[in-house]
């Protein structure tokens, strides 16, 4: 449909172009003719109109497919000059037996200039022609790269949320199996809570946006499930405000940063908070995770955890490129504060 479209766009611009050619240039004659234009003069700029669309045509859809294009210059060149004179040739031709060559050309004064007219319209139609294909060329070229920039981004989040989702996915199984052996209640609670949040990951956050709405829901029940193992040592706040108006947004998008909160905030020795706080205002949507830090993981838990923050990042900078800000580290109180702002 969008190839019909473009081809009638295509064509109504080329009718326009000779339309103004003819009519405003081709068309017009001397003043004190008045209306009593000759019927020799309609022929003769008729037959000069048929020839201009001749020579641009047969060298923008042949010659310069053909021959230029392909670096064969030379030869072009060759079959280019041969078509100015043929076709001058031919224009002289026919005005000499139809003795059409009497009348004064518009805007060139005695006849005998038309034989340097002509051939000079034929050549800036063909001038033209190789504008036009060029232009052409490099808009499909620039189509191409922006088309192949964009399977490349889309291929490229497709992995990234690919990585994401087992990631979540192992661990929140890892903390059900340690209910497994201590509390069966707990445990058929975690999982009722866990079929919820994959039921979200298989269905509402395959597409590329998600309501903001159903992103909450997943980590209100998500932060269910992680109190779950939580001791009383360990205090969690989910601050969620009331939304002004329905967003959408990139599924999956929070989750880590709250993920690594519990990763990190958790301890069964001292005392612990993680505070989760989501707000929207207006085209924004704000995110803010603080938890206490303990350094009780080895070098190869950091580094596994750091998957979910790395993708999430890597996705923001093509999902929102320019459109966010994220900012992470120590805040005064010595938390681990992270803060991401959404332009919507």
């Amino acid at each position: 449909m969008q190839l019909f479209k473009r081809h009638h766009i295509f064509l109504l611009v080329h009718l326009i172009c000779w339309l103004i050619l003819a009519l405003g240039f081709l068309y017009s004659h001397p003043p004190e003719w008045g209306d009593n234009v000759p019927r020799a003069f309609w022929i003769r700029q008729n037959l000069l109109l048929a020839i201009l669309i001749t020579a641009f045509y047969l060298n923008y859809n042949l010659l310069i497919p053909s021959l230029l294009l392909r670096k064969q210059i030379g030869l072009y060149a060759i079959i280019t000059i041969t078509l100015i004179i043929g076709l001058t040739l031919l224009n002289d031709g026919v005005n000499k037996v139809f003795h059409l060559n009497q009348l004064p050309f518009p805007h060139h004064g005695p006849p005998h200039r038309i034989n340097t007219f002509v051939p000079g319209m034929i050549l800036l139609m063909i001038g033209l022609g190789i504008t036009v294909s060029f232009i052409k060329q490099w808009q499909e070229e620039v189509t191409l790269r922006q088309q192949l920039e964009q399977e490349k981004v889309t291929t490229e989040l497709t992995m990234l949320k690919a990585q994401i989702n087992p990631h979540f996915f192992f661990n929140t199984l890892n903390t059900i199996y340690s209910y497994t052996l201590s509390d069966g209640d707990v445990a058929r609670t975690a999982i009722t809570n866990l079929s919820k949040m994959m039921r979200y990951v298989l269905y509402d956050a395959a597409g590329k946006q998600t309501p903001l709405s159903k992103e909450i829901a997943f980590i209100q029940e998500y932060v269910e499930l992680m109190k779950l193992r939580t001791s009383r040592k360990t205090t969690v706040q989910l601050q969620i405000e009331e939304q002004a108006q329905e967003v959408m947004i990139a599924p999956m998008l929070f989750l880590p940063f709250v993920e690594n909160a519990f990763k990190h905030g958790v301890s069964s020795i001292q005392e612990s908070h993680i505070v989760i706080h989501i707000t929207q205002h207006a085209d924004r949507v704000i995110l803010k995770v603080r938890n206490t830090i303990h350094q009780t993981r080895s070098n190869s838990e950091e580094q596994s955890n750091g998957i979910g923050i790395a993708n999430t990042t890597r996705r923001l900078d093509l999902l929102y490129p320019d459109k966010y800000t994220l900012t992470t580290g120590l805040n005064n109180q010595q938390e681990y504060e992270v803060q991401l702002i959404l332009q919507l």
